[in-house]
């Protein structure tokens, strides 16, 4: 029952600090200005840091960003700051996952059309944002496990600016109905390692529960490889669901897509693509910031490929990132 409490967002109660043991815990839904004691603190770490991962500390003033790492760790300093390691070590260690990375890349942006993610307009009860993939509208002849990931971190980026996302984090839905055993074969372990541990350990992002619909038969060496990299919190928070009706016990069917058994309009993946191609004009004036995983490109108007219907493209560019990009992913 306690899904169906209706989740008030407050950011001005004030509800005090929690200690357990000898640690101290910022509360995440204190007024800002109490966020101070935790910014001013994991400054301090990143000033004192000999770490090479942050040799560049050009992130120390931007206080927006550094509030994604303490939410991601319930203002848990030490472990925020052990966070934000993570993250820029993996940066430096994966490099060709990030080249170029925008809404304008037209490998992402197939991605994105077919739904990886989907991004529902409605919270669930927890006031927690839900992302949905239907996995047999992956054309795997297209565009890879490697660029859905790409997809993925590109709309997080964009999700991660409401702080409401970062203090109460995601629920994914996976539906692996109708993924043909063909298309499970491109389910590449070393992609799928690489995922998590950029989700699960490098990146400030809560997923407080992950949902798998219509697993077959012929998917459990991938979930094989899945489970092996897991924490055990994280492997706690996997359901599975014979049927839509246990789903709905945990996600109300109001917030869900009619594909989904719930009250709302069919799936529409254009809806968040188109979304993120308005963003990106937004910020234009922004100076670039090398700590982001995305970097702005800006446009007096969309490319033509954003506004193509066509699906067929090319595999090899004559952008050298890209190339670079897609040698990556055929190495892996």
């Amino acid at each position: 029952m306690s899904e169906y409490f209706e989740f008030q967002w407050d950011m001005r109660s004030k509800i005090g600090d929690v200690r357990m043991g000898n640690k101290k815990y910022y509360n995440v839904y204190n007024e800002p200005t109490e966020w101070n004691q935790a910014l001013f603190q994991i400054k301090e770490l990143i000033g004192a840091s000999m770490d090479y991962a942050l040799k560049d500390k050009s992130c120390y003033h931007d206080n927006d960003f550094l509030l994604r790492f303490l939410f991601a760790r319930k203002f848990d300093v030490d472990e925020a700051f052990r966070l934000i390691i993570n993250y820029f070590t993996y940066m430096q260690k994966n490099q060709a996952i990030f080249q170029r990375l925008s809404v304008f890349d037209e490998s992402v942006q197939l991605a994105l059309r077919d739904g990886f993610p989907g991004v529902l307009p409605e919270r669930d009860r927890r006031g927690r944002k839900v992302l949905v993939f239907f996995t047999a509208n992956w054309d795997p002849a297209l565009y890879s496990l490697l660029t859905i990931y790409r997809a993925m971190l590109l709309s997080l980026e964009k999700l991660l600016e409401d702080k409401q996302n970062q203090a109460n984090g995601f629920v994914a839905i996976v539906d692996w109905s109708n993924l043909t055993l063909q298309k499970s074969s491109h389910l590449n372990p070393k992609i799928l390692k690489l995922m998590i541990e950029g989700l699960q350990d490098c990146f400030p992002v809560q997923f407080k529960a992950i949902h798998f619909i219509g697993q077959t038969w012929y998917l459990e060496a991938a979930m094989a490889v899945i489970r092996q990299f897991l924490k055990e919190k994280t492997r706690s928070r996997i359901k599975l669901h014979s049927n839509l009706s246990t789903l709905h016990e945990s996600i109300a069917r109001d917030v869900l897509v009619t594909e989904l058994g719930g009250e709302g309009p069919p799936f529409n993946p254009l809806e968040w693509y188109h979304t993120l191609l308005a963003s990106s004009q937004e910020n234009h004036n922004v100076e670039s910031r090398p700590y982001y995983i995305t970097q702005a490109t800006v446009y007096s108007t969309a490319p033509a490929s954003c506004l193509k219907n066509g699906s067929s493209m090319a595999k090899k560019s004559s952008d050298p990132a890209r190339n670079s990009l897609l040698s990556l992913d055929d190495d892996i």
